[in-house]
């Protein structure tokens, strides 16, 4: 079905408006992507809910609502400086259990910029699964779908504390550290492991240093520390 919208007061649009807050989304399981790259991909997924766009679609399934919006509204809906002129409403994925022989755990991971990178980086090296820590920011925050370039729709992403790592007993827990820990070279690495990248400005959480069974840094020289999605990208890398 095709409707049309040219006020910025519309139901429609406050509800899309209403999502880029993280409470609204979790509270509705929906959020926002904007793009036709990031629309077909959620198409490709079957997650979308209806589309927002300033001309017709082709090749759209019947069942999905499409909302033809004027150049205010889009203006009003639309976070980025050069806009396609399409944004869609999209289902939250579900979560599956882990599967995979490599698993990435993300504690903390505060900058949606770095956390998108990481997302993207993962899918390319084959880190399937993904593991968010409860205080990690939304994978769903519009700057996280955008840095992924749609990772999101194609990983197993799932949200646990700590404790979780507890049930993964066949699995290696290597963590990230400068202080006390060994470089890639000396690490034994076993088939089923469990990578576990820091927060940006403390790194892993002590509670997870002491589940760790190995842990591991890069051997960087002439300054301190790497952003953590560079140093992620060469750990993922490295340890596939």
């Amino acid at each position: 079905m095709v409707y049309y919208i040219s006020s910025k007061q519309n139901t429609k649009i406050k509800e899309i408006l209403s999502l880029y807050k993280n409470n609204i989304r979790e509270q509705e399981r929906k959020f926002v992507v904007e793009g036709f790259h990031l629309l077909e991909m959620a198409l490709n997924n079957n997650k979308v809910e209806s589309i927002f766009t300033l001309k017709h679609l082709d090749n759209i399934p019947e069942s999905i609502p499409q909302y033809i919006i004027s150049e205010d509204v889009l203006n009003k809906i639309s976070l980025l400086k050069n806009s396609q002129g399409v944004l869609a409403v999209v289902i939250y994925n579900d979560e599956k259990d882990i599967s995979s022989d490599k698993v990435l755990y993300l504690d903390d991971i505060s900058d949606p910029g770095n956390l998108g990178t990481i997302l993207r980086t993962a899918l390319a090296f084959s880190y399937n699964d993904i593991i968010v820590s409860k205080n990690c920011c939304s994978i769903y925050n519009e700057k996280v779908i955008q840095a992924s370039q749609g990772a999101i729709f194609k990983l197993n992403i799932i949200q646990k504390d700590y404790e979780y790592l507890k049930k993964l007993n066949d699995y290696q827990i290597i963590a990230t550290e400068i202080k006390g820990s060994i470089t890639l070279d000396k690490l034994n690495k076993k088939d089923k492991f469990v990578l576990v990248l820091g927060n940006e400005s403390r790194g892993v959480r002590k509670e997870i240093l002491s589940l760790s069974d190995a842990r591991l840094r890069i051997d960087i020289k002439d300054i301190e520390s790497l952003n953590v999605a560079i140093a992620g990208a060469i750990l993922m890398y490295e340890l596939k």
